[in-house]
């Protein structure tokens, strides 16, 4: 896969890039960086820049563990602090709502501030927040610190593949690191339900938060010495009004489907979340498109393989995690596994995800994004359908195949995914093309959680699976349409 060229050898083909509006197209001034001296020997330069990968991959490694092992968790979280199917759902969205609301301006910030120092501040306080989360007395106590580490998280998320597009300016070896960086979100998928199973039989459900304290210690000092400042772009000034109406617009949407599936979708309440969400929604975009400083230039969306890449993130999230929520939840309340023993009928997931990503990936990166996302999307699509066959126990087999095929075509695609959205954009805002591109996963993801959360909550719980396995198939079969679509042969941005 071929990265895009630095911003001074790409000059004369400055018009390829997504449009920006001219008040927010500073010129790139020079990276203040104290490892960016030009009498580093190369080999310290290789090494820094495999620690500071190794930084990043961590952070991002925890972000993920978090979810993916807490899923597994969820049913010992219930019995532990007595709350019904809509408290674990709000145990996994209170995360990823700020998460991805923050994510969009915490991305400019980077751009202006410095992606590592966002970094290492980010890393801190969602150590502290993980440390709280396992100390946490009632659910009341878990949900706010949840709040927190979400806070913590949609810092600290933009700003890895900024760091990795600093830290790599070479096309090719910045394409590995993605790769890399992939591949570590497979790992997560890997550890997460068997280590979280794991530690909640042996240790309770708290250490799955605990031991996020030592691995962000470690990180932490690994970003301190090894990785680079990026560039900074002049300040200006912030868009509260957009961050504002943004929050809210999410807030209501993701609680109107919690609420609507424990309440009833025609009840009060619920609908009122709808009015609100569609109301600040209308008022978001207002904002966006008049604010001389916008969080989100709409001119981002202009060029169409963007948007089909930040399209295609929804759909990947909603669907390839949304379903292991889903599924993690069923196992256990229908099939009456224990958390370990659900981690293993996970396991083919997770270890098709890391292979299609590790190995699949990089044999076929040739071929260009859009091969690898339809290809991807395709296995995805094939082995979700699959799923409409679980039922009892007996169909163990089915859910097997289906969720070790869905697993093998995430992991081809997502990979391909975040570099075409980074080639789509000005190298110099590439911290906000990895905002938005990220946003849209997390709102994804709390959607998926939310929805297919409510669906499974239904009285008749055989039909809430299929109807939950079909809408993640219909995400995978619009990844297969829109990169079809939308998106080039070859990575020439």
């Amino acid at each position: 896969m071929t990265a895009a060229p630095d911003a001074p050898t790409n000059a004369a083909r400055q018009p390829t890039a997504l449009p920006v509006p001219p008040t927010a197209a500073p010129s790139l001034p020079s990276v203040r960086s104290a490892h960016s001296a030009p009498s580093a020997a190369p080999a310290s330069d290789a090494r820094h820049s495999a620690l500071a990968l190794a930084a990043v991959c961590l952070g991002f490694f925890m972000i993920l563990l978090d979810g993916s092992a807490l899923n597994v968790a969820l049913p010992a979280v219930e019995r532990d602090v007595h709350g019904s199917m809509a408290a674990l759902q709000w145990v996994v969205t209170i995360y990823t709502i700020p998460l991805a609301a923050l994510l969009l301006t915490a991305g400019s910030v980077s751009d202006r501030w410095g992606a590592r120092r966002l970094f290492v501040s980010s890393l801190a306080g969602f150590t502290a927040a993980s440390l709280l989360c396992a100390l946490s007395p009632n659910l009341t106590v878990l949900v706010v610190a949840r709040f927190l580490q979400g806070i913590a998280a949609g810092g600290l998320l933009p700003t890895t593949l900024a760091i990795i597009a600093r830290t790599h300016p070479d096309p090719l070896e910045r394409a590995k690191a993605i790769t890399v960086w992939g591949a570590t979100g497979g790992l997560a998928l890997v550890a997460g339900p068997l280590g979280g199973g794991a530690l909640t039989e042996l240790l309770g459900w708290r250490s799955i938060f605990l031991i996020n304290v030592p691995v962000g210690l470690v990180t932490l000092h690994l970003a301190r010495r090894h990785a680079r400042e990026t560039a900074r772009r002049e300040s200006r000034a912030a868009d509260l009004p957009g961050q504002l109406t943004g929050i809210v617009a999410l807030s209501a949407s993701v609680a109107y489907l919690i609420e609507g599936g424990s309440l009833g979708w025609a009840a009060p309440v619920p609908l009122l979340l709808l009015a609100v969400s569609a109301i600040t929604a209308v008022a978001f975009v207002a904002v966006e498109a008049r604010s001389p400083h916008p969080m989100l230039p709409l001119a981002v969306f202009r060029r169409s393989a963007f948007s089909a890449s930040v399209a295609n993130g929804f759909a990947f999230q909603f669907g390839g995690y949304g379903l292991q929520f889903m599924l993690a939840i069923y196992l256990q309340q229908q099939w009456g596994l224990s958390a370990e023993r659900t981690g293993v009928y996970f396991l083919p997931f997770s270890v098709a995800w890391v292979f299609g990503t590790i190995v699949l990936n990089r044999r076929l990166v040739h071929r260009g994004p859009r091969f690898l996302l339809w290809t991807g999307a395709l296995s995805s699509f094939v082995g979700s359908a699959l799923l409409l066959g679980v039922a009892d126990r007996g169909t163990w087999p089915l859910f097997i195949v289906g969720t070790g095929l869905t697993g093998l075509g995430c992991g081809v695609f997502s990979p391909s995914l975040n570099a075409a959205a980074l080639l789509a954009i000005d190298p110099a805002y590439a911290g906000l093309g990895s905002g938005v591109l990220n946003t849209a996963r997390q709102v994804g993801m709390a959607m998926g959680v939310a929805l297919l959360g409510s669906l499974i909550g239904m009285h008749d719980t055989l039909l809430g699976l299929r109807l939950s396995v079909v809408l993640v198939a219909a995400c995978f079969f619009a990844v297969i349409a829109l990169s079809v679509r939308y998106v080039p042969r070859k990575e020439t941005a």
